[in-house]
């Protein structure tokens, strides 16, 4: 499906380290069909988590993208890390988009 931009959502998600992000996304996905199951932080199967460091430490240490469909319109969702020491991958994440959750 082809999308305009009044159709395409870019949104950020933030928040402190644990508070879940990760798993927030992966429940869009899931919910959006994307995925068949959802993955786990800790258990490194995760969609966004897909760095070896990540996956090995159980937690994001970059920014990812992920996409799928909603109800007609193109979700683009940031999934950042929430780790001080990763503020700059945070920032990334919020000058590129239209909102932050």
């Amino acid at each position: 499906m082809k999308f305009t931009r009044e159709n395409i959502r870019n949104i950020t998600v933030m928040g402190h380290g644990g508070a879940g992000k990760t798993a927030f996304v992966e429940a869009a996905l899931f919910n959006a069909g994307v995925i068949n199951r959802m993955g786990k932080s800790n258990e490194g199967n995760t969609v966004s988590d897909f760095d070896s460091e990540e996956i090995r430490r159980g937690i994001s240490i970059n920014t990812s993208l992920v996409a799928f469909e909603w109800k007609k319109n193109k979700i683009n969702l940031v999934d950042t890390p929430g780790d001080f020491d990763f503020l700059g991958e945070q920032m990334l994440g919020m000058g590129v988009t239209d909102a932050v959750l």
